[in-house]
């Protein structure tokens, strides 16, 4: 009887031994039935899900790429002239001690000319610095305004949208489907391989909202700091870093001018050159018109530099 119930226990334990070892070859032997199921099931799903957000995507860039490039924060609203005017009152007792100290080295350096000298270069700069901190909300209204008005002419000029021509609904025509579905063709039997394409993709757009979006909330920023950085660049100590500051708040209101600029060469150029293009190039050049709407103004912000006088 004991020697029964070894032998039932020996057959057991080699029974679930088989099917362990049957389990491990499925997945790493030459024919790897279960691991092929798998990866496709795993394509399959990486692919619905990839497939969804690059066409939200798309949808996105089609409806609001325009119109985000085109709006600015408003220096008037309650939310922003409430910090604003919180700035302006610390500004305050910092103008007056600068011309605190402009008097107190004038008295104790008289004698020196080049003091003097001095004290006579920072006085003017100081009493405008007064004036125009009080203003700089209207002030940076009406710069906005005009970057505004530039921007949405260089638009209505063009192409009033220049998605519907980039990244059309025709899936031959739009560059994004149109690379993924030639790459799917090479990849099909791998999900590792056709990940990196779904991803250039999603980076791709995702980049061109990335841009209009972080330039809307670059200019909030600006625009709350703006009396402060009136008075870094009209006060002669501080000039330097007030110049570094007052051309970024430039840069970053007129990018959308830029942006604008880049989108209508763009769409010119593709719009002139389809009836004399085969598809392949044609779909090439939409691509390269997405990659200039990214590279354009981050190129802009990062070399144009250094045209305020110091």
């Amino acid at each position: 009887m004991k020697e029964r119930n070894r032998l039932l226990r020996m057959a057991f334990v080699l029974a679930i031994s088989l099917c362990l070892c049957s389990t491990v070859i499925a997945f790493s032997g030459e024919s790897a039935a279960v691991r092929v199921l798998l990866d496709f099931l795993l394509r399959k799903d990486l692919q619905r899900i990839g497939d969804a957000t690059v066409n939200y995507l798309m949808d996105q860039n089609r409806q609001d790429f325009i119109r985000i490039m085109l709006i600015s924060p408003d220096p008037r609203s309650p939310e922003i002239m409430t910090i604003t005017r919180y700035m302006i009152t610390i500004m305050g007792p910092i103008l007056i001690f600068a011309t605190l100290f402009c008097g107190v080295y004038l008295i104790f350096f008289a004698g020196s000319p080049a003091a003097r000298s001095m004290i006579k270069n920072m006085l003017p700069g100081i009493m405008i610095a007064m004036v125009l901190v009080m203003l700089s909300p209207y002030i940076m209204n009406v710069i906005l305004y005009v970057s505004s008005a530039i921007t949405l002419g260089i638009v209505t000029q063009g192409a009033p949208n220049a998605m519907m021509v980039l990244l059309p609904a025709t899936d031959s025509q739009n560059p994004i489907f149109y690379f993924m579905t030639k790459f799917g063709n090479i990849t099909w039997y791998s999900a590792e391989a056709s990940a990196p394409f779904m991803f250039l993709a999603i980076l791709l757009l995702g980049s061109l909202l990335v841009v209009v979006v972080a330039r809307y909330l670059v200019v909030g920023l600006f625009i709350i700091i703006f009396p402060f950085t009136i008075f870094l660049y009209l006060f002669l100590p501080s000039r330097e870093i007030g110049r570094r500051l007052m051309e970024q708040t430039i840069k970053w209101i007129f990018l959308q001018a830029v942006e604008a600029v880049a989108a209508l060469c763009v769409v010119t150029m593709i719009t002139a050159l389809t009836p004399y293009l085969i598809e392949d190039v044609l779909v090439f050049l939409k691509l390269v018109g997405l990659l200039a709407l990214v590279v354009v103004p981050v190129a802009t912000v990062w070399f144009f530099r250094d045209f305020l006088p110091a």
